[in-house]
């Protein structure tokens, strides 16, 4: 096994730690297990003309193309840099990733008979976002991009730490576009919103507290096995789930594939419009309704099962460590009811945490790489007629018992309850389509349901497949895939 220096936060006898050997992968594209984590983020949506200009394109990419051991290097370089100064140091960088479609693949591929055969068992991407959108109650009428005439063949996500460095890397790719007609299909700039709200999206909450350990990418915490290294909270999941050719959880179902497909990953990018100001009359009516009645600020925190600033509404389950730096060292095991969390709450009803025995989680998680856009509204505003929300990203090896196992089983489904038999439930209000949702807080505490509309509007979603590097070189070549 390699080894690195061991980090200065560590004991000063630990000379060197062992490297797990994903996290120095050059063939893994970045922001698939290592994040991209920048202020700004523009996602490209296009359209190949033909085969022979979109190999040409695929080849001008790759040079700029990150990868996971150069994007995890700075991700540390700069966490260490943080630690030590109690500020973000003057360091920056510019990262992208490339993804394909089903159709994109088809396009770009020497013999797409052979793709078609390859990807014959995952129904989920062959259909494509459009296709499947009914399962998780999506109407691509709506859509600006994924349906119809504004098909995509590929997304590329460029991240940045300053508006200049994306600008900047943004007009070389459009030079690259141009050269080979790539059809521009649309475009999404993401930001993080500024000040007080910087991390939390546009209903006023954190966002991406939650995310799970990697097996085999991160290290594990040496005083509980089984968890990453100074994260409490973060089972480490096998890396399969996440990307393909690696150990899985047991019972997931079809993440194997031909041997092009190792290193890669799915990849779901969905537009999600939010209206602010209807989510925050809905709430303070639905409070008055509560008995005892609750505040805007109590019963927001229920509906989404933490408070604004990330702080979980769960005890922690384990009253020594408390609920660590993170916010994630935490389960529902000891809140059967949803006393505590709200069984119906978003976080709850998205990932369930241990809450039964009956629920298994491990072979359902997502790695979520989601940013916002547009301006927010200032509270008390009424609506200003402006188009904001989130950019929702995800990566993981099962489009069906992923992503849409989560939306729709989980997310969306009225009868789902994240607790014991009988719990209080309802349909997730922040993420699902709104409906009721039922509330017993505490063995004393304010009881009542909510019935409310969905505030979150897909306007585009494509599924997608996040090649390995030597996928991506093969495709530019027009030389045929390994199987």
């Amino acid at each position: 096994m390699v080894t690195s220096p061991a980090r200065p936060t560590l004991m000063a006898e630990a000379e060197r730690l062992p490297t797990p050997p994903l996290r120095t992968s050059t063939e893994i594209q970045g922001n698939v297990l290592a994040a991209f984590h920048k202020d700004y983020m523009t996602f490209r949506y296009l359209r190949f003309p033909d085969a022979t200009r979109a190999r040409g394109w695929l080849s001008v990419m790759l040079n700029t193309v990150s990868v996971t051991a150069e994007v995890e290097d700075f991700n540390e370089a700069f966490s260490l840099s943080r630690r030590a100064y109690g500020r973000d140091p003057d360091k920056g960088a510019t990262w992208v990733g490339l993804s394909l479609t089903y159709q994109g693949l088809m396009e770009a591929s020497v013999q797409p008979e052979q793709v078609e055969k390859d990807l014959y068992a995952f129904e989920a991407l062959r259909a494509g976002a459009d296709g499947r959108a009914t399962i998780v109650g999506d109407d691509p009428a709506q859509w600006v991009f994924g349906s119809g005439e504004n098909t995509v063949h590929a997304v590329v996500v460029v991240a940045a730490d300053t508006k200049e460095d994306l600008d900047n890397k943004l007009q070389k790719i459009a030079a690259a576009d141009n050269a080979h007609g790539m059809i521009l299909v649309g475009q999404d700039n993401g930001e993080t919103l500024p000040g007080e709200l910087r991390g939390h999206e546009h209903f006023g909450f954190k966002d991406g507290v939650s995310q799970p350990g990697i097996s085999q990418f991160h290290r594990e915490d040496p005083r509980k096995p089984g968890y990453r290294e100074n994260r409490l909270g973060a089972e480490l999941i096998a890396p399969g789930e996440f990307v393909f050719g690696y150990p899985c959880e047991e019972g997931s179902n079809n993440r194997t594939g031909p041997a092009w497909m190792k290193d890669g990953s799915f990849q779901v990018v969905r537009r999600l419009h939010q209206d602010v100001a209807s989510w925050r009359a809905a709430i303070a009516e639905a409070a008055k309704n509560f008995t005892p009645a609750l505040d805007f600020d109590g019963l927001a925190a229920r509906v989404v099962g933490r408070n604004p600033d990330g702080t979980p509404l769960a005890r922690p389950s384990d009253p020594v460590a408390g609920i660590g730096s993170d916010l994630n060292g935490f389960d529902y095991r000891n809140d059967p009811r949803g006393q505590d969390t709200p069984c119906a709450s978003h976080t709850r009803k998205t990932n369930p945490r241990h809450a039964a025995p009956t629920i298994h989680t491990r072979s359902h998680r997502m790695l979520r790489r989601g940013i916002p856009y547009g301006p927010p509204l200032a509270p008390g505003q009424p609506d200003d007629g402006q188009e904001r929300g989130l950019l929702f990203v995800c990566y993981g090896t099962s489009l069906e018992e992923q992503f849409e196992h989560v939306q729709a089983r989980w997310a969306n489904a009225a009868d789902f309850t994240p607790g014991e038999p009988g719990a209080p439930t309802g349909r997730d209000n922040v993420c699902g389509p709104g409906g009721e949702a039922q509330f017993e807080l505490g063995e004393n505490g304010p009881q009542g349901t909510l019935d409310m509309r969905g505030f979150l509007k897909t306007m585009g979603m494509v599924y997608a497949f996040t090649p390995s590097m030597s996928t991506l070189r093969l495709l530019a070549e027009g030389a045929p895939l390994p199987r």
